[in-house]
């Protein structure tokens, strides 16, 4: 998995090193003459992004389940004449035991409307005998083992990092654990515990959606089956192998890479485009940003053929998803979930996020914490029993959403990234920002900014056709009545840094 809110990927874990190897000299380290060129190396600020700077294991504790051959396979991708300067060397950690576990695993059927799952009750049963901060509520007699799950209380982002242990199960082994960070879009960020099949669990989740969404994901050993691609000065970048992936026997095993865009990345003009031509990867992990840059790219000659794409961690606009189709005509999975969650919904087809057939229970709770009736909106909030080193109860992700439930299952509806904003139109109303939401999106843009001043004045960042952004800018003053001062961005970086779509407010109350 990413080391970001985007659920989709292999992490860029290790388990805890007897010793870290320092980093060789790399010829993709920035010259001296720039100001930030130390930060990497070791001792720097950023040095855990210094190539291969914590790689301590063998390439065969990585990956105990595989052979030789595919061990081999594995070295040349890291070692092709275009590749970066990965940062790490990182493997799933599956043995024989965990891919039978993983085998036999079956999708968990969600539960009726206004109906907690079976399981739920399960967990609150147990967390209470293992889990330190619920060993102490029933010390305390807060809470117990049968205590409804509606009675308990919400865990947020901030307990997590004030203190993590405090949630991890005391009867849980912890010489398999995998570090994954968590920066999220507001807060400390944090290091999340994960289990490796919890880990391998999230790519046959990822590999059912994309079968789901039409698509047809067979290993193809003259392939990459996955890239996981970023777009940003520095990151954990690696290559790694999918040992889970469901091929049948004696087939190779499909290979991963988690790779960055951002030109600084790479030791020569030129090798991106040729790495990327050579592994040409199946299906595509990212978010808007690099998304859109990855778009640019094929569009000025990089000959791609994935069969699907994944977006997460960011708001995919209807815009983007059709520039998918247009480029390479295939579906777009857009994943939503948290690193300390694990997956949590997909939207397969730009009809709403269905909550996934695992255990994963969704409330939507009110400012209050008080549960709203189903197409009210409202926090998300995630009970989850998929990682064994975090079970998860009523945790607010700071999502906001209504439900729908329909055939497909429980539907998220106009799902939002964090605190809404509220907007003041010119009559003295407040206006949520997901109305802002279906307007823009309307308007056919594909990432924004939007801010409004003290004196109710707006500015609006597009990224979009010129024609679609004085569209945008149009409705947005005629829906609040302020005026709105346009500028159109090249891409979704020129927004800064973190989520694409954003909304902001000097006016009070700027957010519910």
């Amino acid at each position: 998995m990413p080391t970001t809110d985007d659920p989709t990927g292999t992490p860029a874990p290790s388990t805890t090193p007897a010793a870290a190897r320092p980093a060789d000299p790399s010829p993709a380290d920035p010259p001296a003459a720039d100001p930030t060129a130390g930060l990497t190396r070791p001792g720097g600020l950023l040095a855990e992004y210094a190539p291969m700077g914590a790689a301590v294991l063998t390439d065969a504790e990585r990956w105990p389940s595989l052979g030789p051959a595919d061990l081999a396979r594995v070295e040349a991708a890291r070692t092709h004449p275009a590749a970066p300067p990965w940062a790490h060397a990182t493997g799933d950690r599956l043995d024989a035991d965990d891919l039978a576990a993983l085998a036999a695993r079956t999708p968990t059927p969600p539960a009726a409307a206004d109906e907690v799952p079976g399981w739920v009750a399960d967990l609150v049963e147990r967390v209470h005998r293992t889990v330190p901060r619920y060993r102490a509520a029933a010390r305390s007699r807060t809470s117990g083992p049968r205590t409804p799950l509606a009675d308990l209380p919400t865990v947020t982002r901030a307990d997590l990092v004030a203190d993590a242990a405090a949630h991890v199960p005391v009867d849980v082994p912890l010489d398999r654990v995998l570090e994954g960070s968590s920066s999220g879009s507001t807060g400390a960020a944090m290091v999340v515990p994960l289990h490796p099949r919890a880990v391998a669990a999230d790519l046959l989740l990822l590999h059912a959606l994309v079968t789901a969404a039409g698509a047809t994901w067979d290993p193809d050993p003259e392939r990459l089956g996955l890239l996981n691609l970023l777009d940003q000065r520095t990151a954990f970048t690696y290559v790694s192998a999918m040992s889970a992936f469901p091929r049948p026997p004696g087939t190779p095993v499909p290979l991963m890479a988690r790779a960055n865009l951002h030109a600084d990345a790479w030791r020569r003009p030129g090798d991106r485009e040729r790495w990327l031509a050579a592994h040409d990867p199946q299906v595509v992990s990212t978010s808007t940003h690099p998304l859109m840059h990855l778009l640019r790219l094929a569009a000025d000659g990089l000959d791609l053929h994935p069969v699907a794409v994944v977006n997460g961690a960011t708001h995919v606009t209807p815009a983007v998803r059709a520039d998918v189709r247009a480029a390479w005509g295939v579906p777009l999975v857009d994943l939503y979930g948290l690193r300390e969650t694990g997956p949590v919904a997909a939207d397969l087809d730009g009809e709403g996020h269905v909550v996934v057939d695992r255990r994963v229970h969704v409330e939507i709770l009110d400012a209050a914490g008080r549960p709203v009736p189903d197409g009210t909106r409202g926090e998300v909030v995630v009970t989850v029993d998929e990682n064994p080193y975090l079970p998860l109860l009523r945790y607010r992700t700071g999502d906001h959403a209504s439900l729908r439930r329909d055939a497909r299952g429980t539907v998220l509806v106009g799902l939002e990234g964090r605190t809404p904003v509220q907007l003041l139109d010119a009559a003295g109303r407040w206006r949520p920002s997901i109305d802002a939401t279906q307007i823009l999106q309307a308007a056919g843009l594909r990432a924004w900014s939007l801010h409004q001043h003290a004196d109710a004045r707006l500015t609006l960042r597009a990224v979009g056709p010129a024609a679609s952004a004085t569209r945008a800018a149009r409705e947005v003053e005629a829906w609040l009545g302020h005026p709105v001062a346009l500028t159109v961005e090249p891409d979704p970086a020129a927004l800064g840094p973190g989520k694409p779509r954003r909304f902001s407010s000097d006016v009070a109350p700027a957010t519910s």
